[in-house]
């Protein structure tokens, strides 16, 4: 009797887990789990924001180069026709001063319509197929192929603005911005806007694009 008592003790000690414990354990697993989904989808939420960024970055770039590598060409005549300028040829700094004053030359392009709907661009269109005359023209052509919607960067809502801006910076009262420091040609300043990630972040430049010393 005595030994099988002691068989009856071992095989109670050896026994499984109860339905409680099951449970219990269910859950903990289960809490993992959920807790692992959702740093997976912080994840992939992050490195989607950053792509946008990184490629923010690499547009407001271009557009920078655009202006200031072209800030000797004159809007609305080709390089080699400016012995005909009129006054209604500004140079490029000049011409985006004076668009810019009362409208960001980039303005609002990824919009949402009322239904919520996107107004989505062709990818595939070829943004070089009907070339102007003149390199301003062209340049804020494809200023406007690139940022639109869906194109490069991602559309979520109307909070996701563009807005290019140059300010005539002299120390007359006709300039944009009165600086009595600037003795020579008026100082042309852009300011290039990008907002992301619903409107929460914001990307931002400014520049020089033009400044001729008097002769």
């Amino acid at each position: 009797m005595v030994n099988g008592r002691r068989c009856n003790m071992k095989s109670k000690k050896e026994s499984g887990l109860s339905i409680l414990e099951a449970l219990i354990s269910t859950a903990i697993v289960g809490i993992g789990f959920i807790a692992i989904l959702q740093m997976t989808n912080f994840s992939v939420q992050s490195i989607d924001s950053s792509g946008e960024r990184t490629k923010a970055n690499f547009l407001t770039t271009m557009i920078v180069e655009d202006i200031i590598g072209n800030r000797n060409t004159y809007h609305g005549k080709k390089a080699d026709d400016v012995k005909t300028l009129t006054a209604a040829n500004p140079r490029f700094s000049e011409y985006l001063s004076a668009k810019t004053a009362s409208n960001p030359a980039i303005s609002d392009l990824c919009v949402k319509d009322p239904q919520n709907q996107t107004t989505a661009s062709n990818p595939e269109k070829d943004i070089y197929s009907q070339q102007k005359d003149n390199a301003p023209q062209n340049k804020e052509d494809k200023w406007k192929e690139v940022f639109a919607e869906n194109r490069f960067l991602k559309c979520r809502s109307n909070k996701e603005t563009k807005k290019l801006q140059v300010f005539k910076m002299c120390r007359w009262q006709s300039c944009t911005i009165y600086n009595a420091n600037i003795y020579d040609e008026p100082m042309y300043v852009g300011r290039l806007e990008v907002m992301l990630n619903n409107g929460k972040k914001r990307k931002y430049i400014y520049f020089q694009s033009d400044y001729k010393i008097k002769e």
